[in-house]
């Protein structure tokens, strides 16, 4: 029956244009062409209905995978080791059930977020399956960039740092550098209202069986909760989470 239905050709080279990016990571448009042997104006014309359709974005000249795969995602990623094993130890760890916590993951520059439970803690944001912030600012970005080898760390580096979100946003590299050696020092990170002003957030990263880290989590409080002592033992308690859930997808310490 397969080989009697007829394909239509452009959904067949729009498909590989998405396998192609999300393969490659970003491309340009020509690169695209060439990759695939398609005429640069009918690449273009492609790229140009998917960038409609939110499957690809353009991004510093360039293209990457659009926001709509993570909608169409959301059942796929509900039913992953990890954010069932997240989803279950929160339920399984009282203490923290008052906070908003969080898991993302890094892509590029950013964290994506893969669950979450939000307190009504009035932080000003809301976090939400999908969404997306700086790497730089958030606590789950700087604890996952902490734990990455020195050559995906310099590359991570070698982007260029976002407009600030606050007036405490990290706004060089170097400043950045001391924030992730003060992480790996401290054993857990710390956003100081760089997202938000009046949010605070505690984030380690979590490692799977080969020992990459492969997530992080965070956990946020209004500024008005924050005293240093509520700092270093949500710290460690953020940290305790993120080791035990480490070991449940298969990371021996």
């Amino acid at each position: 029956m397969a080989e009697d239905i007829k394909l239509v050709p452009a959904v067949e080279r729009a498909v590989r244009i998405l396998d192609v990016v999300a393969a490659s990571g970003p491309m340009g448009l020509t690169a695209i062409s060439r990759a695939l042997s398609i005429p640069k104006s009918s690449t273009h014309a492609l790229c140009h209905t998917l960038c409609h359709l939110d499957l690809l974005r353009e991004k510093a000249g360039t293209y990457v995978l659009g926001m709509k795969f993570l909608g169409w995602n959301g059942a796929v990623l509900n039913d992953s080791a990890l954010i069932t094993e997240f989803k279950d130890l929160l339920a399984r760890t009282p203490a923290l059930g008052e906070y908003t916590v969080t898991l993302s993951t890094l892509h590029e520059a950013e964290v994506i977020y893969l669950a979450c439970q939000n307190s009504s803690a009035p932080l000003g944001v809301s976090f939400r399956i999908g969404m997306r912030l700086p790497a730089a600012f958030t606590a789950t970005g700087k604890a996952m960039l902490a734990h990455l080898p020195q050559a995906e760390l310099d590359r991570a580096l070698a982007l260029p740092l976002p407009p600030p979100l606050t007036g405490v946003s990290v706004q060089s590299v170097d400043a950045l550098l001391q924030d992730i050696e003060t992480t790996r020092a401290r054993g857990f990170s710390i956003d100081n209202g760089q997202v938000r002003s009046g949010m605070c957030c505690l984030g380690a990263a979590v490692l799977d069986a080969s020992g990459d880290v492969v997530a992080g989590v965070a956990l946020s409080m209004t500024t008005a909760e924050v005293q240093p002592e509520t700092i270093a033992t949500a710290g460690r308690a953020m940290s305790d989470f993120a080791r035990t859930l480490s070991c449940r997808i298969g990371f021996r310490e």
